[in-house]
């Protein structure tokens, strides 16, 4: 009985976590049985075709700048380098193994692009884009969702309360910029771009699933250290009587 209670946390958090890991999944999978040919749907190419023609003016290099801090030089490699060095500075191993399973689930689920035949935005399909497969899902996007999730995981415990707020909002923006700025510069459909923000929110879900996994979930009384019991004081009752 006392094993069975004892597991019951733990039941619960498997359970907890299959239902968050398990609607994100499923979309996925749904994206993935739309995407069974390789021309893009009559949505997709509307949906490109009206944000490649959003006149940006002046702000002309928002698309490529959102494009690059997702998951170009500066997403994909200044960052994550500056994250490690941080981490290895303040000797904070646990952090660089959960940044180090980031990376290996970035690379596990965007794999379908090796299964998956779709074609890339071109002149072909009325749109701007250089062509070619590989196209679903987004690369960018889906370190942008997951890399930077990391980090606001990370900056939301660490910041403080009146200040939490700014952190989701950074973060969705700075994914909505990346989804933005691979349809624009036609490297990639909407519909790739929703899908890396799913298979980005799964390898975050794991990551952060691993964050607490056991260790948090063991009973505090196992954690805490043992200290002694105070000595107990005489009464000074009894001392009179006798």
């Amino acid at each position: 009985m006392r094993q069975l209670a004892s597991s019951g946390p733990v039941l619960r958090a498997c359970l907890r976590e299959a239902v968050l890991l398990g609607a994100p999944v499923a979309v996925f999978l749904a994206l993935l049985l739309l995407i069974d040919h390789r021309d893009p749907t009559s949505l997709d190419r509307r949906l490109a075709g009206e944000i490649q023609a959003i006149p940006w003016g002046a702000l002309s290099f928002l698309p490529r700048l959102g494009s690059d801090l997702g998951g170009g030089l500066v997403g994909f490699y200044v960052a994550p380098v500056v994250a490690a060095g941080t981490f290895l500075a303040r000797r904070r191993w646990r952090l660089l193994g959960l940044l180090l399973a980031v990376f290996v689930l970035h690379f596990a689920l965007i794999s379908p692009k090796l299964f998956v035949e779709a074609y890339r935005p071109s002149p072909a399909f009325g749109v701007e884009g250089a062509g070619g497969l590989a196209s679903f899902p987004s690369g960018h996007v889906q370190w942008a969702a997951s890399f930077y999730g990391f980090l606001a995981y990370l900056a939301w415990r660490a910041a403080p309360r009146r200040l939490r707020p700014a952190v989701p909002l950074a973060y969705v923006a700075l994914v909505l910029a990346t989804m933005l700025g691979r349809i624009d510069l036609g490297r990639h459909w909407p519909v790739d771009t929703v899908a890396g923000v799913l298979a980005g929110l799964i390898a975050l879900r794991l990551v952060v699933a691993l964050d607490a996994w056991p260790w948090r979930s063991a009973p505090a009384a196992i954690d805490a250290p043992v200290r002694p019991s105070p000595p107990a004081r005489a009464n000074p009752t009894a001392r009179t009587a006798a």
